[in-house]
């Protein structure tokens, strides 16, 4: 591997019209950028020296890229000559990075062209930095596409386009690909709305969560969890909770379509069903068949009892409800349909969906600004957004690996 081991001295001129503390650590953020782009420019030089000294010394081959030459050179023959830079501007999030692309001239061609921003892994036309691009992406998850084009303007102190960010999102947030745990017993599943597309309610989102457990942070309990699956836009469900993400139990809402799924893609796994659900699906059932408000809450903290009380309980107080309410068409029928689940002799750990409800209210919550997304711009923002929160191993894949340099402040005798 090759290493650079050298040293830069700076002459630092400071003047101070007063001297009270906030005056001074005021200016110090402006200090280290300042110090920090002119190191850059310096290191970025000897980088550029010392690539083509290693070049030369292992006689590596060097194709000149002029058009109609093609020559290969072999370091160090002489056929090879190294004249000259072109500056080069870089946006970083310590401010615009200045510095000079270093050159070679083909004794053949005579023509002139670098081969080092190959070498230090610049693309061509490149204006920002990957650095950069990875701190504007991981804030406009959370702000929007505007008060972040702000924030990056005053790191660069130069403009920032919307336009611009918006195609970082969507090439980056089209690389995310969520991979499941390999080992996990419980999962959830669960959808939302976002105003996105062109239906009139707009797009759904259906993604799954795998519960690995919990924790004790600051005293409060943590879910540990992980985004196993995730589609957006119509399409089945099986995108969503794909095969083998949980092996004893998936809870959801019993969405339409999913008993199927679980039938078919997820056979021998229990599939739960959220136990807040039960009680909101029979109020709303109940007002639909004509029942005041007064008997739909005493029928609902009836169902309550009976799906969180005594299991020695359960089957004469839920039998008894369904007695209660067989002239209730729509009620009726639903209590007979959830039976199996209520009447289970085993429940999984998780007996509701609260957890991934909360992480719905944060698409929702980012989603919902007031105007019509399109479907891929919402479906890459949300796929970076939460892979960043839930799977920062998916994020970091979207990424460049960074191996950050080791500086020492060494004293001046």
């Amino acid at each position: 591997m090759l290493t650079l081991e050298t040293s830069i001295q700076q002459l630092v001129k400071v003047e101070l019209e007063a001297f009270r503390i906030n005056d001074l650590v005021s200016g110090l953020p402006e200090l280290g950028r300042t110090l920090a782009l002119r190191l850059g420019t310096q290191l970025l030089d000897r980088v550029q020296e010392r690539l083509f000294e290693d070049v030369q010394a292992r006689g590596a081959e060097i194709v000149c890229k002029r058009a109609g030459c093609g020559v290969v050179h072999i370091a160090g023959s002489g056929t090879l000559l190294h004249r000259g830079s072109r500056p080069r501007k870089l946006k970083t999030s310590s401010g615009i990075l200045v510095f000079k692309l270093h050159q070679l001239t083909c004794r053949g061609c005579k023509g002139t062209w670098s081969p080092f921003a190959d070498w230090l892994g610049l693309k061509p036309r490149q204006r920002v930095s990957e650095e950069l691009e990875r701190k504007l992406v991981e804030w406009v998850t959370e702000l929007s596409y505007a008060k972040t084009c702000k924030v990056g303007g005053e790191w660069l102190g130069a403009t920032l386009a919307p336009k611009t960010l918006h195609r970082y999102v969507q090439q980056r947030g089209s690389e995310v690909c969520f991979t499941p745990a390999a080992e996990c017993s419980v999962a959830l599943a669960d959808g939302t709305k976002v105003p996105a597309g062109s239906g009139e309610r707009g797009c759904e989102i259906r993604f799954s969560l795998q519960i690995l457990g919990r924790e004790e942070h600051h005293g409060r309990s943590r879910v540990l969890k992980r985004i196993a699956g995730w589609s957006v836009g119509a399409g089945p469900w099986s995108r969503a909770i794909p095969a083998g993400i949980a092996t004893d139990a998936i809870v959801t809402d019993r969405e339409q379509g999913l008993a199927e799924l679980m039938e078919k893609e997820h056979p021998g796994v229990f599939h739960g069903m959220c136990e807040w659900h039960l009680g909101h699906t029979l109020d709303h059932l109940l007002l639909l068949d004509g029942v005041k408000n007064q008997e739909r809450k005493q029928r609902v903290g009836e169902l309550g009892r009976a799906v969180w009380g005594s299991a020695s309980q359960r089957a004469s107080r839920y039998h008894a409800l369904c007695d209660t309410l067989k002239h209730c068409r729509n009620a009726h029928r639903f209590l007979q349909n959830v039976a199996g689940y209520v009447l289970a002799p085993k429940r999984p750990s998780e007996r509701t969906t609260s957890v991934i409800e909360r992480e719905m209210r944060e698409i929702n919550r980012r989603a919902d600004v007031g105007v019509r997304w399109s479907i891929p711009g919402i479906d890459h923002l949300l796929r970076l957004r939460h892979s960043k929160r839930i799977n920062p191993d998916d994020f970091d894949r979207v990424w460049s690996t960074v191996a950050k340099p080791a500086f020492q402040l060494v004293p001046l005798t």
